[in-house]
């Protein structure tokens, strides 16, 4: 790729990323109520960016703050580079599209969503989805099974480091099945296959175990069906009790849902004010999730035999998993439009659905002619997975999303690359 850019534009590339590290170390760091769990290594938080703050605050105890900044950032330069690199040799991108690239992944992590500034799982998790998507479109476009290992390898780390990045898997699989059909490679694919569903086992044992190392408990997070019952609780209807034979789970839904109902945080009264319910429920997702669901029913049980905070949290993920499909089940139609509606404000509302299905399917087309419409299939279909698992787990906020914004922009400079090269004759 350096050797295609001209004195200029090189120029260009190495400034825009020396301005943006001015940007970073500008702004400072940013704190938010998940980074105070980091860092004091909560059992409910990542172990891979709990693990990787626990090295700066060790290492540079109260002055940590601009190392790891830099860190982050240096992190995030490499992915963009290793994938402009890998982009240049399989597509002719003239210069100014690969410098107009460049300015959308970074801005997207410096400005749009300034995750690198962030003490955030995200400062992270976002080079590594880079560099996982590069691997992806190497294998799919050199037809080889070395960068779907190393692939699998990196949905290993991404995974270990947000959980919403299971919903990748079968992208993947997909992947592979392709390149099975294509190389006629049976024992690679085979491997490849066994890799790819073996990914949540190796993750489910490896938290065990590092939950068992640094917190004594030899369990997984705790609060997965916290957030899945969310939805279910938020559209219930008081009658749902019935739906529950064991005693326990009746107490539970009843205390619970009539803790919705004295906040004045349900869909019907949301209805009943003529609200949005998916917007209702948005904006009120922390008092639903976390104050009314998970916090309360710990304080609960505290006064009733539970004595640590982890017992608690155990107590009422317990509960909640045992609960979330049948109280799914009996409202499994509201639920399904509510997943819907927070699916398309994740993709940008109506326009942006429109837009990002609109370019999946041109991409579609033409994957097997033109790479550049391979790596954008497989980058919105990336954004459509991960899109589809937020919108039922949580709700479409930009913290879980941001991921993949930038694929509208980089469909346009694709787009105008061959029409800059033939009519304006743009280098």
């Amino acid at each position: 790729m350096y050797k295609r850019l001209s004195k200029k534009y090189f120029a260009a590339y190495l400034a825009l990323y020396i301005l943006m590290g001015f940007v970073v170390v500008i702004k400072g760091p940013i704190y938010l109520p998940d980074s105070y769990a980091h860092l004091d290594m909560l059992i409910n938080r990542s172990p891979v960016y709990s693990l990787f703050l626990k090295i700066f605050t060790s290492l540079f105890g109260n002055y940590y703050q601009t190392p790891l900044l830099l860190t982050q950032y240096l992190l995030l330069i490499f992915s963009i580079d290793f994938l402009l690199k890998t982009l240049c040799k399989r597509i002719d991108l003239l210069s100014i599209s690969v410098l107009a690239f460049q300015f959308t992944l970074l801005a997207n992590a410096v400005y749009w969503f300034a995750s690198v500034n962030k003490i955030l799982s995200e400062s992270i998790t976002f080079p590594l989805l880079l560099i996982l998507l590069t691997y992806l479109f190497k294998s799919f476009t050199d037809k080889t099974f070395k960068p779907l290992y190393k692939a699998i390898m990196v949905l290993v780390l991404l995974q270990f480091t947000r959980g919403q990045f299971i919903a990748f898997l079968p992208i993947l699989l997909a992947v592979a099945i392709f390149l099975i059909f294509k190389t006629k490679a049976y024992r690679k694919g085979v491997l490849a296959i066994l890799l790819v569903l073996f990914v949540p086992f190796i993750i489910n044992y490896s938290e065990k175990a590092y939950n068992k190392a640094v917190h004594g408990h030899y369990k997984n997070y705790a609060m997965t069906y916290v957030h899945f019952i969310s939805n279910p609780f938020y559209i219930a209807k008081r009658t749902d009790v019935e739906i529950f034979e064991n005693e326990e789970e009746k107490a539970f839904f009843s205390r619970t849902f009539e803790m919705l109902e004295s906040k004045k945080i349900t869909r019907d009264y949301a209805l009943s004010i003529n609200n949005d319910d998916y917007a209702f429920y948005e904006s009120n997702f922390t008092k639903i999730c976390n104050a009314s669901i998970h916090e309360a029913n710990m304080s609960y049980y505290a006064k009733r035999g539970f004595k640590t905070e982890h017992d608690q949290q155990y107590k009422v993920d317990d509960m909640t998993t045992k609960m979330f499909l049948p109280l799914l089940k009996a409202n499994y139609k509201v639920w399904l439009k509510m997943v819907f509606k927070s699916f398309e404000k994740g993709l940008g509302g109506r326009q942006g659905t429109f837009l990002t299905f609109l370019i999946l399917i041109y991409s579609l087309v033409f994957v097997f002619k033109d790479n550049r419409f391979a790596f954008l299939a497989l980058a919105i279909l990336l954004k459509l997975a991960n899109g589809l698992l937020i919108a039922m787990v949580v709700h479409s906020i930009t913290r879980y999303t941001f991921y993949l914004d930038w694929i509208v922009c980089t469909a346009i400079i694709f787009f105008m690359n061959p029409i800059l090269k033939k009519y304006f004759n743009v280098s």
